[in-house]
């Protein structure tokens, strides 16, 4: 997902020591420059993270660069634009109206950075005084740090542009829930993401009217490509229909995101377990059980490392030896494909050993992960990082995943949130970014 970056020119530090022949003027301005600024400028950086490299490589585009000399200069803003740049020195003596102007574009606000991905005078800005608290404003010091930040606006505005789907009743049958949690306004207010409710009636007639010859193809594809077991082959057309009926429901509704309240479903045979696993695999947001807070932790990590994630239960399949040696497990029955190892072969199995439905099961490579959650008041973002050290399949839920981590006691006690979420990489970082972007707290366990 590119960002599109604004830079934004006030009158800099050294323009304004400029307007009269004063000291300022003659040393500082004029004056020789500091030789290890000098020899700074010349270091080469391991990657270059200039802001016109990032737009090579396609992570950013830069906007036309906007002179801003009033507060109406900001109207001229294109919408689309995802995050500011204040140049270097240049929000020092700028007027306060004309920062409460751009603080009220409702966007991140980044210091201007060099080659390496430091800020150096972004420490010194106006937008870190008290009366400019609510500013989301951020300076870097290192590729690392802006690396996390970017992926952070990523998935703030992955969150901002959501449109979801939650099939079913609200609030959940099956995950505890919060009346800030499950109310559609305040999330709207608070992340500014849309919600559909559809009843079981529209998902079921969603399936049931996708026609056996739109899924010939697909059923012939999952036989070649997947171990299909426990009988699942038989009915593996209706299963396919699950598929294309929520691709349909996403596509009618113009919907990027995705949830159920499978609890309530009308039969087993419905639960959409193996299509959200394929969706994931294809960009879209989704959570098991109508689990809203999960579903923002998973486009949150979806956004800031453009790849599918897993959520589940912790420690529902865990043993007490497993807690001692610090290892934790995330278990349920979604899994994207692509998560799997690079030998493993997917299977498709049944749900819960009941001979109904259909859900996936593959070994995860062992890799360093994070494992999120955020608090069903929406007010709090949990994160750990660990490393995978083994998969199995537990029937139910259908895979559970060993992590170590390096305080598991601690993360059993005190993470929140009804299920997890896993995803490759250490994302931390970014999640703290993201906490501070919606204004709510991050607790790293």
């Amino acid at each position: 997902m590119k960002l599109k970056a604004q830079p934004i020119k006030f009158k800099s530090m050294y323009d304004f020591w400029t307007q009269k022949p004063v000291m300022a003027a003659e040393a500082w301005v004029k004056g020789p420059s500091k030789p290890r600024e000098v020899l700074r400028d010349e270091e080469a950086p391991p990657e270059d993270m200039s802001l016109e490299t990032l737009q090579e490589k396609g992570i950013v585009e830069i906007a036309e660069p906007l002179r801003v000399q009033a507060p109406k200069d900001l109207e001229n803003v294109p919408e689309d634009v995802d995050f500011f740049i204040v140049g270097e020195t240049e929000n020092l003596f700028v007027q306060d109206a004309i920062l409460e102007k751009l603080i009220s574009l409702d966007r991140p606000i980044l210091a201007e950075w060099d080659k390496w991905g430091y800020s150096w005078f972004g420490r010194l800005s106006k937008l870190r005084f008290g009366k400019f608290s609510e500013a989301r404003y951020f300076n870097t010091a290192g590729s690392d740090d802006l690396k996390a930040l970017l992926n952070a606006i990523r998935a703030w505005k992955r969150i901002r542009t959501l449109r979801v789907i939650y099939i079913g009743e609200v609030p959940s049958h099956s995950v505890v829930s919060s009346d800030k949690g499950s109310d559609f306004g305040h999330l709207m207010e608070l992340f500014g993401t849309d919600f559909v409710n559809l009843d079981y009636a529209d998902y079921t007639k969603a399936v049931d009217g996708v026609s056996d010859s739109d899924v010939e193809g697909l059923v012939k594809e999952w036989k070649e490509k997947y171990a299909v077991t426990d009988g699942r082959g038989e009915k593996l057309k209706f299963y396919a229909k699950i598929y294309l009926g929520l691709k349909g429901l996403l596509g009618r509704y113009n919907a990027n995101a995705v949830t159920a309240d499978c609890a309530w479903l009308p039969d087993v045979d419905y639960v959409p377990c193996f299509a959200f696993s394929l969706l994931a695999d294809e960009g879209v947001v989704v959570a098991c059980e109508g689990d809203i807070p999960a579903l923002y932790i998973a486009a949150a990590l979806m956004g800031a490392s453009g790849k599918p994630v897993m959520m589940g239960n912790l420690n529902a399949n865990a043993t007490h030896e497993d807690i001692e040696n610090n290892i934790i497990t995330v278990n349920h029955d979604v899994v994207p494909p692509s998560m799997g190892c690079s030998t493993c072969r997917l299977k498709l199995r049944d749900f819960h050993a009941t001979g109904k439905g259909l859900t996936p099961y593959v070994d995860l490579e062992n890799m360093p992960v994070t494992i999120a959650g955020m608090h069903w008041d929406m007010d709090k973002i949990c994160a750990a990082k660990g490393t995978i050290r083994w998969t199995k399949d537990t029937t139910h839920c259908r895979i559970t995943v060993g992590i170590e981590v390096e305080r598991a006691k601690e993360v059993h006690k005190s993470s929140f949130g009804h299920h997890q979420v896993l995803a490759y990489g250490d994302h931390t970082k970014t999640l703290k970014g993201v906490a501070r972007l919606f204004g709510v707290e991050y607790v790293e366990l």
